[in-house]
């Protein structure tokens, strides 16, 4: 089991935080296409007529309202400088798989059982998320769809985008987010294991869940809708978990007597 997990490791925690292991380009409709008023010569995307580009959200809606309140009201320099940090798995993957190392070989029965059930759980919010409800819904993200947004761009740093929009930023869908739902089910799910780290898992998998608000790529419904599918999948897999007797090494297969 050791080497099982050693060779499935990397792919978890690859899971874990990215946004979709499949991504879908929006396909060129009014659905996916939702933004600002502009004239057809300022559309970047090939194929977006004006009447598909000149609708927008309400913003006097509360989704919007709490979008604005959450990206652009909430700026300060210090989550300018944290939320790319906690966002982005890339950063703090070699910490992750220690975790994971640790579960492993020194965890006994019980560590290394939490880990090998990370796996199916977390390859079930993932793919719940990106490859069944996110085409399901087809949602554009808050940065297609909306001008003035506080978005995180990658290399390019923090950038406003114009209250035109004239291009894409971000080629998935939007609800849920998969890195609430991943982050979610992972974290609650260890914390439900190991009670004494409950709180200090729970407070990282919101983090997480509130930076993709913060960087502009994520409407709070989305976040939201994603922590209650990681919380579902987590309490069946802490059931399953107690139901096995697992955390004591003891296997109570069901078709045993």
């Amino acid at each position: 089991m050791t080497i099982l997990l050693l060779i499935l490791a990397p792919g978890l925690f690859n899971a874990a935080l990215a946004d979709t292991l499949s991504v879908r380009p929006f396909p060129d409709t009014a659905a996916a296409r939702d933004s600002s008023v502009i004239t057809p010569d300022q559309a970047v995307t090939p194929g977006i007529d004006a009447e598909t580009v000149n609708r927008r959200p309400d913003e006097s809606s509360p989704e919007v309202v709490l979008f604005r309140i959450l990206n652009d009201k909430a700026q300060n320099r210090f989550f300018d400088f944290l939320m790319p940090l906690i966002t982005d798995f890339s950063r703090w993957r070699i910490v992750l798989i220690i975790i994971w190392a640790f579960l492993v070989f020194a965890g006994g029965p019980k560590g290394r059982w939490a880990a090998f059930m990370m796996i199916p759980l977390v390859a079930a919010s993932d793919q719940l998320c990106a490859s069944v409800i996110k085409p399901l819904i087809e949602r554009s993200r808050p940065c297609e769809v909306l001008g003035g947004v506080h978005l995180w761009h990658g290399s390019e740093g923090w950038i406003t985008t114009p209250i035109q929009i004239t291009k894409s930023y971000k080629s998935s869908f939007s609800f849920p987010s998969n890195h609430a739902a991943n982050m979610t089910s992972s974290m609650l799910f260890l914390g439900l294991v190991y009670r004494k780290w409950i709180l200090p898992l729970a407070f990282l998998a919101l983090a997480v869940s509130y930076s993709r608000v913060y960087i502009g790529v994520h409407w709070t419904s989305d976040v939201i809708t994603g922590i209650a599918i990681g919380a579902l999948l987590a309490s069946v897999a802490w059931k399953a978990f107690r139901y096995l007797d697992l955390d004591s090494g003891d296997k109570k297969w069901p078709w045993r007597s």
